[in-house]
């Protein structure tokens, strides 16, 4: 790749990602087929054939070397009915997704927050992990008494609630076949650029694993996208946001800009991942063997969602939006965060009646009734900084709390700039059930955000926090607390397996 344009040079290679199957010694001894050498790369660079001319696919089901007893009964790729076998991808939640199977191969904030809401939806979620350290979130914290513990993370805890954990090395070749059989028991596979996988490496994937009932589909999470000239650009929240166009409209307008918060890049691509991965169930219109690659890119989630707006007054008017630091661009004044005595109030008269409302809370100054203040366009291009020291005049002389029950009073939809221990506090909020118990695997308690969505019969008049989709936050797994059953339960392999697997480090 060219240092300077990011375009491919013709002598390039994309290096062959880790759990793409090789046939030679450094398979130990052959590929997954067959013991011997001699290799040759397929134009989609998947399949390949070794001397003796067998297929060699990196996860068939017809060439299992580490179930070789269960293998033999399983004839055909047709999803099996549901048996107590199988409970181990069963959901641990009820909803509307209960039928669906979700391999989660992905780390940090987006994969692991779809999978999360797809939990909270009814979706059985199965996490693989790397052996030995885990998720990358298992290490950041934040920690109790600022103690690291892979087991009581927050972050990790938080995104990965409800799920289940199996570790799996799936760079080596028994990895690679437990990761197939693993994959022909999912519906969906939640991957990122972790993984390493091509475009048409994933579809062959789906092609791999269709067929029968469900076909299995590949949604992938890439700061860039899987094709393209920046396809395997590598990139942090902080600069996909910049890259995106997003970054420009945060801080104020005569400093540098400054970069958002960033687990708003991280989380909007969640919810793009989440809704991509329905769209892949649902959008096969029942029909068998139409697994489908979804490709999300978080800064193309980020420039449709949050710099659209930009872009259309860029393209209609040649205008750029600027940075107007506590204020909003445009519209009528007051739009802006002003200071009060113990904080910051939002506020915005989005009508004439509300602008005089709050004239009336002010106590009406005669300011108020200035002719040269009668135009509220005019008011934000040219009067914002003065009219903005008058209002705040008034609301340094109140709390936010005092200011929130006079705006109520009068109907103003004014808002004080809340601190997290009063978002905590919220009787909204804690009405609607947001905010639940959740247990760190070591058995500690900490108040955690539910689900963000619930929904209830039109007949049933139960309150929110008995709601099927909160009644209780199932806990984060602990570090591959899932392999026995997994592994033993859904795929058949025996105790003295399983413990040969962990003492190779494939699991």
């Amino acid at each position: 790749m060219s240092a300077t344009s990011g375009r491919r040079t013709r002598s390039a290679r994309t290096p062959r990602p880790a759990w793409v199957s090789s046939c030679g010694p450094r398979a130990r001894g052959g590929c997954l087929s067959c013991p011997r050498a001699g290799s040759r790369r397929t134009r989609r660079g998947v399949r390949r054939r070794c001397s003796s001319r067998s297929a060699c696919r990196p996860w068939s089901r017809a060439r299992r070397r580490t179930t070789t007893s269960t293998s033999a009964s399983r004839t055909s790729n047709r999803r099996q009915p549901v048996t107590e076998a199988h409970a181990a991808l069963q959901p641990t939640v009820a909803g509307p997704l209960s039928h669906l199977r979700i391999l989660e191969i992905a780390e940090d904030v987006p994969g692991p927050f779809a999978g999360r809401l797809l939990h909270d939806l009814g979706a059985a979620v199965t996490k693989v992990e790397r052996p030995g350290s885990g998720d990358s979130s298992r290490h950041t914290g934040p920690f109790r008494n600022d103690e690291p513990d892979p087991e009581a993370s927050g972050l990790f805890s938080y995104f990965n609630r409800g799920k289940r954990s199996v570790t799996l090395d799936w760079t080596q070749p028994h990895g690679r076949d437990l990761l197939g059989q693993l994959l022909e028991e999912s519906d969906v596979l939640i991957v990122d650029e972790r993984f390493g996988a091509s475009h048409d490496e994933l579809l062959a994937l789906c092609e791999e694993h269709g067929g029968g009932e469900r076909a299995l589909s590949v949604v992938s999470i890439t700061p860039f996208g899987l094709t393209g000239p920046r396809a395997h650009w590598r990139g942090s929240p902080a600069t996909i946001s910049a890259y995106g166009g997003l970054t420009l409209y945060f801080g104020e307008a005569d400093r540098a800009p400054i970069p958002p918060p960033q687990d708003l890049a991280l989380t909007q691509g969640g919810l793009a991942v989440a809704i991509a991965t329905l769209y892949t169930v649902l959008g096969r219109g029942g029909q068998p063997g139409r697994g489908q690659v979804a490709d999300i890119s978080i800064v193309d989630v980020l420039s449709s969602v949050h710099t659209g707006l930009a872009a259309t007054h860029w393209v209609f008017d040649s205008r750029q939006f600027q940075r107007h630091g506590r204020r909003s661009q445009g519209g009528l004044y007051p739009n802006a965060m002003l200071r009060c005595k113990d904080g910051f109030f939002r506020v915005h008269a989005m009508s004439q009646k509300e602008w005089r409302g709050l004239l009336e809370m002010m106590g009406s100054p005669a300011w108020g009734d200035d002719p040269e203040y009668q135009d509220r366009i005019v008011n934000g291009d040219r009067y914002a900084d003065l009219l903005d020291t008058y209002i705040e005049s008034y609301l340094m002389q109140h709390t936010k709390n005092e200011l929130f029950e006079q705006t109520r009073e009068r109907q103003l939809p004014f808002s004080p700039v809340r601190q997290m221990h009063e978002v905590l506090e919220e009787e909204q909020l804690l009405h609607l059930g947001l905010f639940r118990e959740l247990s760190h695997p070591n058995g500690e308690q900490f108040t955690a955000a539910g689900s963000p969505f619930r929904w209830r019969n039109a007949e049933d008049d139960a309150p929110p926090e008995t709601d099927p989709t909160g009644a209780a936050l199932l806990r984060a797994p602990r570090l591959g607390e899932h392999n026995d059953e997994v592994y033993g339960d859904l795929l058949g392999l025996d105790a003295a397996e399983i413990e040969r697997l962990r003492g190779d480090d494939v699991i």
